[in-house]
């Protein structure tokens, strides 16, 4: 090894020693070889040697005299650019400045609603703090000046570390010794007892030690075992292993400090997101953490209840209870349900915060779910009986550029749930972490009060006892004539005593309790969808399955890209994508892969050819693909909504439509489409939240109306009376002083006799089949629900059967052509569509040990009587094209 340094040091003196001298010995002889040359010449010609020696130059003086040149280039160079900086300054001392309108703006989302959260809303973030950018939170400043080397080298390391460290109670044995819940198990042990028929105190007391066994193992079973220890290990190991999956964990500053205000007041934090990956949790978590928030106690199914998996997600804050609160032996499970209130109670008494999704479960179909209030209640109940002065709600939307959960199409196709077990976990963490999903999203909405909430629903509903409010059912008319309000009924009072809500054990939850808790949870999740951030796959796959789903080249891509994004923003939703739309689509038809999106390069020309974008419109690939684009679709919804009530008013019109221009006078009202929109609104009553439940639907379905009118896709005109006639109303309304007519009461009779006229241009009519075609799936699934009640005329069959036979009947239906989309064949919405004929009692459903039982009710057992429910729903299937439209 010493010879080798020799060597090279040897080297390194004689290279230092000989290479000036050696340039200055090729000086020396070019010098002397050129005048060698130049004497040489001489003899033969003189005068020409003589004017082209004054030209020529020796090797060392051509290289001074490129040394000089290079000189006065950086020179000039330098010159030239003090000269335009000069110039610059010159004109920003001169000239105005000039705003850059068209300069990228991310709206602030996740505001809580002005109309029932006034207070909170108010308490917003400072306006310099919303428009900050977005923050990847793998990313740690690790080059601070204040850091040392260690720092700076182990910078996850010395994050973690310096976290704040919180103290998490353990309450297993606070919980075992509540006295409300030995009363309960006192109660269960009775009910035992009695249907036993003995008297003997023997066997009461082993009835009673059985029932408290098993609440003891209940609640070992459910626990949380949260750790900051693990916490901060887990924190450090996510900081590794998130950046081999994930490009980026992205969420908004201003809405984190909102967090960190909310987190100072002392009260519970109550984080509900929507779910859409196991990750979800495991991430909010880490967010929490890592900005020094006190971390959740987080509801987790049973099923997540593996070996080591699960006590890995226990140490980090999971709790586990049962995805279905089972019957024992034929009743409700009491003992269980009081053990689960009594450790939430317990846990919001001592400070933890509470995370569980609003949903449930995780969502199949790529839009939110219907809530589940039955946590929610707990939260409830916990404020109303003083258990907690108040709470901090906190909505969180989450979503990924490419789900890391894989895809449900099995399950969307009929197929069982697989169970997670420990080596499909192994698999599955291994092909995640060998995989790109691209960007995660997250939007932590404004924390709002729960005492705030609850009173102005109290208020609300209390203001409706002095109004008259008709039944939406109709006094004794068939569920099927009748249009459900969005909002709740009407609250008579609220209690302030401890409600008998059904976790706690009871079979009866007050109606008023159940109303309130039913309009909070819709809230949040339509808060929450509204706040999701759209993702470069959810717009491409939105506008492949439903403006180009036969194809589009890549320009017109580009250019209705542009548009939904300028659409979105102008509504207020932010984008988890920017930068040249060429990119983003090529980067969205990456992660979305080959199998759902294919580019193709197709030759116009000889010298032309252009970039075709094509979806797989076959299934399964659809039903993967519509996850993506149904994200979006609870924006458009509302819009759709109408243009299918307006095609629909439109089929049933035998007569020729007129045409005044470009505009073709619609046989119809505005009223009459209000109501078209309310029914179609009732059919899709369990696949979306319309509006908050604070706001009437009615008022909503105006709002889309008034907005196709300013975009001059509908006109309305006014009645044309003579002079005449108009003279005599206003005589008569001045003699008989009526000015009693309510503003209301004056919109009313305004839509029911404007005329209202349709855009039959190009732009306009690719905009209504554009908003037609969002629908048009869902539709075509619940009407061929509807007939599909045929099948159970005279005969009952389970869930999983009958859903079968309806998947058949869609397939049936594809072939023929009743039906023209392949991403309706999917359970989900069959499910749903189940759900609305029970609620028009028309299906009548009985459970026994996890099986459901079908059948129709007597009064619709019949051909003839289910034909009129598919009647009612095929109305809104059969839709022509207006006139002009191509």
């Amino acid at each position: 090894m010493t010879g080798y340094v020799e060597v090279l040091l040897l080297f390194a003196v004689l290279y230092w020693f000989l290479y000036p001298r050696t340039h200055r010995m090729v000086d020396v002889l070019s010098a002397r070889l050129q005048d060698l040359y130049t004497k040489w010449e001489s003899r033969s010609e003189p005068r020409l040697v003589q004017q082209a020696n004054s030209q020529i130059l020796s090797y060392g003086g051509l290289r001074r005299y490129g040394h000089q040149e290079r000189l006065q280039k950086r020179a000039l160079a330098r010159e030239a650019s003090r000269e335009s900086k000069l110039g610059d300054l010159l004109e920003i001392k001169e000239e105005p400045w000039q705003l850059d309108l068209n300069m990228e703006k991310r709206p602030f989302m996740g505001l809580c609603c002005n109309n029932c959260t006034s207070n909170s809303r108010n308490s917003a973030v400072a306006k310099v703090h919303q428009e900050q950018g977005l923050r990847n939170i793998l990313l740690v400043d690790a080059q601070d000046s204040g850091n040392n080397f260690l720092t700076r080298k182990f910078c996850h390391l010395s994050t973690v570390y310096q976290l704040k460290k919180y103290e998490y109670p353990q309450l297993a044995l606070t919980v075992v010794k509540d006295e409300q819940l030995r009363q309960v198990i006192e109660a269960a042990a009775k009910d035992d007892y009695s249907k036993i028929g003995e008297e003997d105190d023997e066997v009461y007391k082993g009835i009673l030690q059985g029932h408290e066994a098993r609440a003891t193992k209940i609640l070992y079973d459910m626990r949380s075992t949260l750790s900051d220890f693990l916490l901060r290990v887990t924190s450090w190991l996510l900081y590794k292993l998130l950046p081999r999956f994930l490009t980026s964990v992205v969420a908004h500053p201003a809405q984190v400090q909102m967090l960190i205000k909310a987190s100072n007041t002392g009260l519970p934090l109550i984080f509900l997101p929507m779910h859409r990956s196991h990750l979800d949790y495991i991430l909010i978590s880490f967010i929490l953490l890592n900005n020094n928030i006190r971390s959740p106690l987080v509801a987790a199914g049973d099923n997540l209840r593996i070996p080591v998996f699960g006590w890995l997600l226990r140490g980090l804050g999971a709790f586990f209870i049962k995805r279905r609160m089972d019957p024992v032996q034929g009743r409700r499970d009491t003992v269980y349900r009081a053990v689960l209130h009594t450790y939430m109670m317990a846990c919001l008494r001592a400070g933890h915060n509470i995370e569980f999704f609003i949903e449930g479960g995780r969502t199949r179909t790529g839009k939110a779910c219907l809530p589940k209030g039955g946590l929610l209640s707990v939260i409830v109940d916990a404020y109303m009986d003083g258990t907690i002065e108040d709470a901090l709600l906190v909505p969180v939307s989450v979503n990924y550029e490419k789900l890391v959960d894989g895809n449900f199409v099995r399950e969307q196709l009929g197929q069982p749930k697989q169970m997670e077990t420990f080596w499909k976990a192994i698999r599955s963490i291994w092909s995640v972490l060998n995989s790109n999903y691209g960007m995660m999203r997250i939007d932590f909405n404004q924390p709002f009060s729960l005492r705030e909430l609850v009173r102005s629903f109290h208020a609300c509903n209390k203001s409706k006892l002095h109004t008259s409010v008709p039944d939406s059912g109709g006094g004794g008319d068939s569920p099927l004539q009748s249009v459900p309000s969005e909002n709740p009924k009407p609250i008579k009072s609220l209690h302030t005593v401890p409600s008998s809500a059904s976790l706690y054990g009871t079979d009866i939850m007050v109606e008023e309790h159940r109303l309130i808790v039913e309009s909070i949870a819709r809230h949040i999740v339509y808060d929450c969808s509204s706040s999701t951030a759209v993702m470069s796959t959810n717009a491409v796959a939105f506008l492949l399955l439903n403006r180009f789903r036969n194809g589009v080249i890549m320009d017109k891509l580009v250019e209705a890209m542009e548009k939904l994004k300028k659409d979105l923003f102008y509504a207020g939703r932010d984008f988890g994508f920017t930068g040249d739309m060429v990119d983003v689509i090529n980067h969205a038809c990456d992660l979305l892969g080959p199998g759902l999106v294919r580019r193709e390069r197709v030759i116009k020309s000889r010298d032309e050819s252009v970039v075709m974008v094509r979806p797989f419109t076959m299934v399964p690939n659809v039903i993967e693909l519509s996850y993506y684009s149904n994200v979006l679709l609870s924006h458009f919804v509302l819009d759709s909504v109408v243009v299918t009530a307006l095609y629909s008013l439109l089929s049933a019109d035998p007569n020729p439509p007129a045409m005044v221009g470009s505009y073709q006078v619609l046989p119809f009202t505005e009223e009459q489409v209000q109501q078209f929109a309310l029914d179609l609104c009732e059919v899709l009553q369990f696949e979306f939240i319309f509006t908050q439940p604070c706001r009437q639907l009615e008022t909503a379905i105006e709002d889309v109306l008034t907005q196709f009118r300013y975009k001059e896709i509908l006109l309305c005109s006014e009645p044309t009376h003579s002079e005449n006639h108009q003279w005599a109303m206003r005589f008569v309304k001045n003699f008989s002083g009526d000015s009693s007519d309510s503003g209301d009461e004056k919109g009313t009779d305004r839509r029911s006799t404007q005329t209202l006229m349709l855009d039959t241009r190009e732009e306009a009519l690719q905009s209504l089949e554009f908003y037609h075609a969002l629908l048009r799936p869902l539709i075509d699934v619940y009407a061929v629900s509807a007939l599909g009640l045929h099948r159970l005329v005279g005969r009952q069959l389970t869930e999983h059967d009958y859903l079968q036979e309806l998947l058949l009947e869609m397939r049936t239906q594809l072939k023929m052509g009743f039906a023209q989309y392949e991403e309706s064949l999917s359970v989900d919405p069959f499910k749903n569509s189940l759900k609305l004929f029970e609620r028009w009692e028309v299906l009548e459903c009985l459970s026994h040990d996890r099986i459901k039982l079908y059948y129709l009710r007597d009064e619709f057992d019949s051909e003839r009587n289910v034909q009129t429910v598919f009647e009612k729903v095929k109305r809104f299937k059969w839709a022509p094209v207006p006139s002009g439209a191509s």
